[in-house]
Formats: C-alpha cells, structure tokens, sequence
C-alpha cells in the first residue's frame, strides 16, 4: 500500500480530508458490528438446524427399525450445517479493527504543528481503514461460503438419502 503525500495539499483541504476519513472509518466500523452480528446470527441458526437434526437421528436409530435413508440424509444435512456453523463462528472470529480517534499521548509532542499532525492523522487512518476492509472482506467471504454451504444442504441431503435407500 502506498504512502500518500500529502504536502501539498493546503491545510484546510487536510481539515476536510481528516473530517472524511474519521467518517469512512466509522462507518467501517458499523459494517464490522453489522457483519459480526449476521455471522452470530447464521452459527447459532445452522448449529440448531444441525442439533435438531441429531436429535432426529438418535430418536430414529433408537426406535425399532432405523430407516437408513432417513439417517443418511439427516445426516449429511447436519453435517453440512455444522460445517456452515463453524464457518460463520471463523467470520465473527475476534480480529483486529481499527477506531477512530487517537490517544492524546501520542500527538502531545507534534500538537504544536497542526499541519504536520492532521496530514500524518489522514495517512494513519487511510492504513487503518485499508486494514478494516479487509477485515470486512474476509468475514463477507466466509458468510458466502456458509450459506452455500447450507443452501447446498438440503439437496445434497435428499441425495444422500436416495442412495442410501
């Protein structure tokens, strides 16, 4: 990632950029909150789908005459659900995120250049939201595949069902 240079840009057009940037980085900050709920929300709706369907299986299997095809299918159904879940639980893994704002120890010896500390605040944040991204990116990533993971579910288990027959 490049370093901007900033230098020549006036003062005033550092203000705004700086004003920018801490907006950008909020609302990165509300897309994370946003993905991490929706990738808690998905582990805790396909580790039920994959519970119930357990539960399922052992009250077929303890009856008197299991149907295989029925366990074959739940089974795989379950077992693709549980994948799914686990995948969501990787998306809402913690990680680092970047927030706004900076600690004042750490421009207190610069806070008499206003210039030189806005321009190095606008670069920082750049680097953070880049980061924060990326972090966003991977999460939307695993969701992805979590849900086709459980989309695939059904059908794969009416399959596996069908062969076990």
């Amino acid at each position: 990632m490049a370093i901007m240079d900033l230098s020549e840009v006036s003062l005033d057009g550092v203000q705004e950029l700086h004003r920018q940037a801490e907006t950008c980085l909020s609302g990165t900050i509300q897309f994370g909150i946003a993905a991490d709920q929706r990738a808690t929300t998905l582990t805790g709706i396909f580790g039920a789908g994959c519970v119930a369907l357990l539960a399922a299986i052992a009250t077929v299997i303890a009856g008197s005459s299991p149907h295989k095809a029925f366990v074959g299918g739940a089974a795989t159904i379950a077992t693709l659900l549980f994948v799914a879940a686990m995948i969501s639980a990787m998306a809402c893994a913690p990680g680092d995120f970047h927030v706004g704002g900076y600690e004042p120890k750490r421009f207190a010896r610069s806070a008499g250049d206003l210039a030189w500390m806005l321009r190095y605040a606008v670069e920082d944040m750049q680097v953070r939201i880049d980061c924060n991204r990326a972090a966003l990116e991977r999460s939307a990533r695993l969701v992805h595949v979590s849900m086709g993971l459980a989309l695939a579910a059904i059908p794969l288990g009416i399959l596996a069902a069908a062969l076990t027959r």
